[in-house]
């Protein structure tokens, strides 16, 4: 009763259309003590402050809008860590945000969001593109892997790793990413693993896993010094899953596809520590899978 009076004071103040843009809001990301939003088709990035509500028997918190960052297309990904924001878009940027200190030290309301990069896939901002093109560049996914570097998976199956440390210019282009096609499908999920060592160089290597509509989960490392044939741009496949085929009506063969991945660290059933993590993988048929994040290849 409490949610649904406080669904009506919403509409009665701000109109119907507010509790369905809060309905559809597809991604929350804590942000330090306020969360920043985005929904289907929406061009901006909401952000929002919280304070707690005293003596209330409707809603924990109140949230107050603080900032609205603007963008020209629609957001199709975020993420976002302490006073970083990214957002990629349906053209395939990814748009970086900070927020700054204000003069008096604090994050609050008083600190400025500020666009510091725009990352392109493209080679320069010349030239014509077709909606083709463009819509295979769009951005499905985004993880931060620290606080200088990102990846971003596309439509079309290509995985780019950006160093934000390097960006030298507001406009980045993919020459200053390390790319690589993982599949013809598209990436369904990516998830920071913890870092890994590389048995054939001892180099201890961030990285990631990444998913796909074609049923594979791969795990990827970022090496820093390796010009090996088995490093392609910089990224080394260490390990992967196939999605075993299943029987569908006729008898047919198809793969499920990824449609989600999660890491999770598990306690050890002999003594109580944490040992490696392990990845969670759920499939379009409803079933979860638990794998391995071990340097197999």
């Amino acid at each position: 009763m409490a949610m649904i009076a406080a669904m009506a004071k919403k509409t009665a103040w701000e109109g119907a259309a507010s509790v369905q843009r809060a309905a559809i809001q597809r991604e929350i990301i804590q942000c330090s003590g306020s969360f920043a939003t985005s929904h289907k088709n929406g061009k901006n990035v909401n952000i929002w402050e919280m304070t707690l509500a005293e003596n209330s028997d409707e809603d924990a918190a109140k949230i107050n809008l603080a900032d609205k960052l603007e963008h020209d297309t629609s957001i199709a990904a975020m993420t976002a860590v302490k006073n970083t924001i990214l957002a990629g878009d349906i053209m395939g940027v990814v748009h970086m945000w900070e927020r700054k200190q204000s003069l008096f030290g604090s994050w609050g309301n008083d600190g400025n969001w500020t666009k510091l990069h725009v990352f392109a896939p493209w080679k320069n901002n010349k030239g014509i593109r077709s909606p083709l093109e463009i819509w295979e560049q769009s951005i499905l996914n985004l993880c931060l892997l620290d606080k200088g570097t990102f990846v971003c998976g596309t439509r079309s199956g290509v995985v780019r790793v950006w160093d934000n440390t390097k960006a030298k210019d507001f406009e980045v282009y993919k020459k200053h990413a390390k790319s690589l096609k993982v599949t013809s499908e598209t990436v369904s999920g990516i998830q920071k693993l913890p870092s890994i060592k590389d048995p054939n160089t001892g180099e201890e290597c961030m990285a990631f896993s990444v998913a796909s509509s074609g049923g594979k989960v791969m795990s990827f490392t970022l090496q820093r010094h390796d010009s090996s044939k088995q490093v392609q741009n910089g990224l080394h496949m260490f390990n992967m899953y196939s999605n075993p085929l299943s029987f569908g009506g006729g008898a047919s063969m198809s793969v499920a596809a990824i449609s989600s991945i999660a890491v999770s660290e598990v306690a050890s059933t002999h003594n109580g520590k944490a040992c490696d993590s392990v990845l969670i993988a759920g499939d379009g048929n409803g079933k979860i899978k638990t794998l391995s994040t071990q340097w197999t290849m």
